[in-house]
């Protein structure tokens, strides 16, 4: 008996592990894995000297999060929004910020889908987890700020990004979302100049 590996032994485990790797056991997303939650677009319209927020986001959710919200967890997610003042030598200037969340929730007594506005209160029901999802993709005229408030320099920036809010789940779940890849879900920011 050998203690040298032969090449056999050697390829028999480089297959393994490239096995291991691929099937995702490491909870490491692969070059191709496309999930997770992306803003497509976002831009801002000034009506009555307020600007207004208009963005396409997608929830584009992992399978862990599907079956937890269709097995009842409600989910919630925040919407940033920042607007800033770019600076060439120092940190961008933050002029004004908005937090907005909405929870998704699945009933099943009445078999909806309930989308809620946190901040507003108001509430819509759908018979589709997808329907629910797209609408709350769909973000239209969202006040974000008076133009007075803002520099009269013209110089704006506004940024936006979105995440799964892991301190909204219930208190048993958080521990294991802090650690799986799962439920790590947020977008990248997405940015835009303010006309």
């Amino acid at each position: 008996m050998s203690l040298i590996p032969s090449k056999s032994d050697v390829l028999q485990a480089s297959r393994l592990l490239l096995l291991v790797c691929s099937s995702g056991w490491l909870g490491v997303p692969l070059a191709g894995d496309t999930q997770g939650l992306r803003v497509y677009s976002a831009s801002t319209q000034l009506q009555h000297d307020i600007y207004y927020l208009d963005a396409q986001l997608d929830y584009d959710l992992s399978q862990t999060a599907m079956d937890a919200l269709d097995s009842g967890v409600p989910l919630t997610f925040e919407l940033e929004v920042d607007i800033y003042e770019p600076r060439k030598w120092l940190w961008d200037k933050s002029l004004a910020s908005l937090t907005q969340r909405y929870r998704v929730a699945y009933h099943a007594l009445t078999q909806q889908y309930i989308v809620t506005n946190i901040n507003s209160g108001i509430q819509n029901s759908y018979s589709r987890r997808n329907t629910a999802l797209l609408t709350m993709g769909r973000v239209i005229d969202l006040p974000l700020v008076e133009k007075k408030l803002l520099p009269a320099n013209g110089n704006h920036r506004a940024r936006l990004r979105f995440s799964l809010v892991i301190n909204a789940l219930p208190a048993l779940m958080r521990p294991w979302a802090y650690i799986n890849s799962e439920w790590l879900l947020a977008s990248e920011w997405f940015e835009w100049e303010i006309e």
